[in-house]
């Protein structure tokens, strides 16, 4: 890492407070006002890595979509370091379950755009991009198109692209839903080795309890619709994580509360849909 790069990170680190205020997301359904989200309020601190975890349809890329200024609340009010989030931000990145690289650009090129527009860093935007890819592993991919690439590269690119904005936030939508069950695990190590160096404030939206547990100092597990926060959940395991920490009996513990609490939600979910 260069000092240019270790400058901006030491500026940044103290950065990334989200607060969620009394938020409620409602949309129209057959003409009638369903509620994604009711009246959730949380915080998230500087540097903090957390899971937003439950089943399917309870709400969780809604909460992600709001806190990016992507979706407007119907009530309530997001923050970002005391200030309203009025829409999408520089200060956030963005990582999606689909990879979506501008496909007439080259690896380099891809990662450069940002700080091409932006210009949150010290140095020019091919440097930059040189710089996150020699950290990604993928130098010598710098003038390959995506469509070279496998899945797990592609996204290795994604968040390097989301990164090389010097985002205090990084939003991340099920980043690594798409991959197989050894590469998924892979990019959870390195997403955590680039967590620990950048010091910033991570929101993973996951459906997967081992992911989650892996990842997270915190889980927001959520209720089935209208989507709440069922139960904030430290996860005090140790910090570096790697295998042996998925082995562990407190791993194994806080999963199976992981597990009891979304059945428990799923099942309502069920009853729901068969009282339809």
């Amino acid at each position: 890492m260069t000092i240019n790069m270790q400058k901006t990170l030491k500026q940044t680190k103290t950065k990334g407070k989200v607060v969620i205020d009394n938020i409620s997301i409602s949309y129209f359904n057959r003409n009638k006002n369903v509620y994604a989200l009711r009246d959730i309020s949380t915080t998230i601190n500087p540097g903090e890595f957390v899971c937003l975890l439950g089943p399917s349809g309870c709400g969780k890329s809604s909460l992600l979509n709001g806190i990016a200024g992507f979706v407007d609340p119907s009530k309530g009010q997001f923050y970002l370091d005391d200030k309203k989030i009025m829409g999408p931000r520089p200060e956030m990145g963005m990582v999606f379950q689909q990879y979506s690289l501008y496909p007439w650009k080259t690896v380099k090129e891809n990662i450069a755009f940002g700080p091409s527009i932006n210009n949150r860093g010290d140095e020019s935007p091919e440097k930059i991009a040189m710089n996150f890819l020699e950290m990604i592993g993928l130098s010598k991919y710098a003038n390959h198109y995506p469509n070279e690439l496998s899945g797990g590269m592609q996204q290795r690119v994604g968040i390097a692209r989301a990164l090389a904005n010097y985002p205090d936030v990084l939003l991340m939508d099920e980043p690594f839903g798409a991959l197989d069950s050894q590469t998924r695990i892979i990019m959870q190590e390195n997403l955590l080795k680039l967590w620990r160096e950048f010091k910033i404030t991570v929101v993973f939206v996951t459906h997967d309890i081992d992911e989650a547990v892996f990842l997270a100092d915190r889980i927001l597990l959520m209720s089935t619709l209208p989507g709440k926060i069922k139960k904030d959940l430290k996860v005090d395991l140790p910090r570096p994580r790697d295998k042996e920490t998925t082995d562990s009996s407190r791993f194994i513990e806080l999963r199976q509360i992981c597990h009891s609490l979304i059945r428990e939600e799923s099942l309502k979910a069920f009853d729901k849909q068969n009282q339809l």
